[in-house]
């Protein structure tokens, strides 16, 4: 399974994942006093971390803090007066960068910080969600970078001032994050296992 793939090799877009849907049965259930309430039954797949103690337990944090620091280095370029400041070129990657930039974010809170087992759709809302924003990211964030470069050979502009060092500097440095993201998250070893392997969780709900 890789990172914009199910197991089978097939393409998870957006309406691919609502087939987590499926991961649970809905009942409702009349209890002793007349109410009615609904009982949601998880029956998919578990993720299991392999290891729960301080080493992945760090890993996440360092995930989740380095998602924090992309967001913030890219807000910093972007506010930054550079010599292609001005240039759409440049401007529009890294409007675009911040899109994912969020979605890291809300990857970080979904992280299995205390939570394992993961049902599928937690997994996907939490790891699998800042890996591919990552690399979103990189890819927006570099594509600034090479525009910045292109900018000056088009407009033959070779002189570099501080706040040009420091504009590439800083989304450098988110990119940086970034791949540190994919090889903290990467580095985390899980494995599945049936759907009976652990009490399923359920939900009382008042309908």
């Amino acid at each position: 399974m890789g990172l914009f793939t199910d197991k089978s090799g097939k393409w998870i877009g957006f309406t691919d994942r609502m087939k987590y849907v499926e991961d649970f049965r809905t009942e409702l259930i009349e209890k002793e006093n007349g109410k009615i309430v609904k009982k949601v039954t998880y029956l998919g797949e578990w993720t299991v971390l392999n290891d729960t103690g301080a080493r992945t337990l760090w890993k996440l944090i360092s995930a989740a803090v380095s998602a924090v620091l992309t967001g913030g280095f890219l807000a910093w370029g972007l506010l930054t007066t550079h010599a292609s400041s001005g240039s759409f070129l440049v401007v529009i990657p890294l409007v675009m960068a911040l899109f994912p930039a969020l979605y890291l974010l809300f990857g970080a809170a979904s992280l299995p910080y205390r939570r394992n087992p993961m049902r599928r759709d937690q997994v996907m809302h939490g790891i699998t969600r800042m890996q591919r924003s990552s690399v979103a990211v990189i890819v927006f964030a570099g594509a600034a970078i090479l525009m910045s470069i292109l900018y000056r050979i088009i407009n033959k502009d070779w002189a570099f001032f501080k706040e040009d060092w420091l504009f590439l500097v800083r989304i450098a440095a988110a990119i940086i994050c970034c791949i540190g993201i994919l090889v903290l998250l990467g580095s985390i070893e899980t494995r599945q296992k049936p759907n009976d392997a652990f009490p399923n969780e359920q939900k009382l709900t008042r309908f």
